[in-house]
Order: C-alpha cells, then sequence, then structure tokens
C-alpha cells in the first residue's frame, strides 16, 4: 500500500469512528469513558451508603452504651490480611513530609496492666461513674524535637464518655494527676522500629 492509499484509508476509518460517536450519542449507547465516569459514580455512591451503614452500625452497638464486651479476637491470618492491606494503602499514600506516618504502636503489659488497674480502681472508689472501655485516639506526639503520629488510650464510661473528660469546657478545670489518670500515651512507633 502506497502513502497515498494508507492516507485514504486512515481517513475513511477516521470518518467512521465520527459516525459511529455521533451514532452511539443519539442512540443512547454508552461509550467506554461514560461506562467508567458511571462506575466511578457508582463507586462514590456505594462508598457514600457504606459510610452511612457503617456508621448506623457502629452507633447501634453503643446506643445501650458502652459494653465491655466491645470487640473481638482475631485469628492471625485475619491480621495478617488487616496488615497487608495498610501496608498497601501507605505505599499508594505515604502521608505528609515532616511527620512519620506510622501504622502500628507498641506499650509495654506492665504500661497496659497500669492503666487496667487504674480504671478498676475507679470503678471501686467511684458510685458515680462505670468505666466499661478504653478509646484510642490517634495523634501527634513529638520526641527529640521531631513529630510523628502516636496513639493515646483513654477510659470510657458505659455512657461513651472519655473519662476524664477532655473535651467538655463545662467541667471544671481538673488537675493533673498523671498517677493516677487512666490515660496512656507515647508509644512506640511502627515503622521503623519494629518492621
Amino acid at each position: 500500500m502506497n502513502y497515498k492509499s494508507s492516507t485514504i484509508v486512515l481517513f475513511l476509518a477516521l470518518i467512521a469512528m465520527v459516525i459511529y460517536h455521533f451514532y452511539s450519542v443519539e442512540n443512547g449507547i454508552e461509550q467506554k469513558q461514560t461506562s467508567d465516569q458511571k462506575l466511578q459514580t457508582e463507586e462514590n455512591q456505594t462508598s457514600s451508603d457504606s459510610d452511612q451503614e457503617l456508621k448506623e452500625h457502629f452507633s447501634s452497638m453503643i446506643s445501650n452504651g458502652v459494653d465491655s464486651t466491645i470487640g473481638k479476637f482475631i485469628s492471625q491470618t485475619t491480621a495478617k490480611g488487616k496488615l497487608d492491606s495498610m501496608l498497601a494503602y501507605r505505599r499508594n499514600n505515604p502521608g505528609k513530609p515532616g511527620i512519620q506516618n506510622s501504622y502500628g504502636y507498641i506499650f509495654g503489659l506492665e504500661k497496659m496492666r497500669g492503666l487496667i488497674q487504674r480504671i478498676d480502681k475507679i470503678n471501686k472508689d467511684q458510685d458515680s461513674v462505670e468505666l466499661t472501655g478504653v478509646r484510642v485516639y490517634r495523634t501527634i506526639s513529638k520526641t527529640k524535637g521531631k513529630k510523628y503520629f502516636d496513639v493515646f488510650m483513654i477510659a470510657v464510661t458505659k455512657e461513651n464518655q472519655d473519662y476524664p473528660n477532655l473535651g467538655n469546657p463545662d467541667l471544671p478545670k481538673m488537675r493533673e494527676t498523671e498517677d493516677e489518670d487512666p490515660i496512656l500515651n507515647y508509644s512506640n512507633p511502627c515503622p521503623t522500629e519494629c518492621d
């Protein structure tokens, strides 16, 4: 095929594509891009529906108060799958420069037992409060002048309130009682300290 013939063939192919495009638009035949956009819209809607469904699920779990049996033990296979999923997420979302984006946090058993002992002591000594759970907040800590993601754990009442209540401006100013407050912080973050 010579240069002139190939040019004519390409020109005819272009005309055929344009005719097909207009025909498909007029007759409601979706093209791949439109289909992809539709899928994206459906995914966004599904995600929004999922978010609402999860919100309702978790709200219903504590609608009658924070039950001391919240949580489940999982198998090592399930745990590995969850960890692999988080590692894949981190590879795709490296985080903000200047702050270490950890995905795991280590606390010593002695400190964990100490947190439970503080909670048990408050439950024993105070009739006005019933602590039934522990909430874990993701936060930012600073060590040696460097910021890193961290977590702290705080006791939670049956009524789903942090104890002590850190966010209620109506409460009287609390005295600092590090040796008594059921709040545990300054974990050893991962990575890279545990990889």
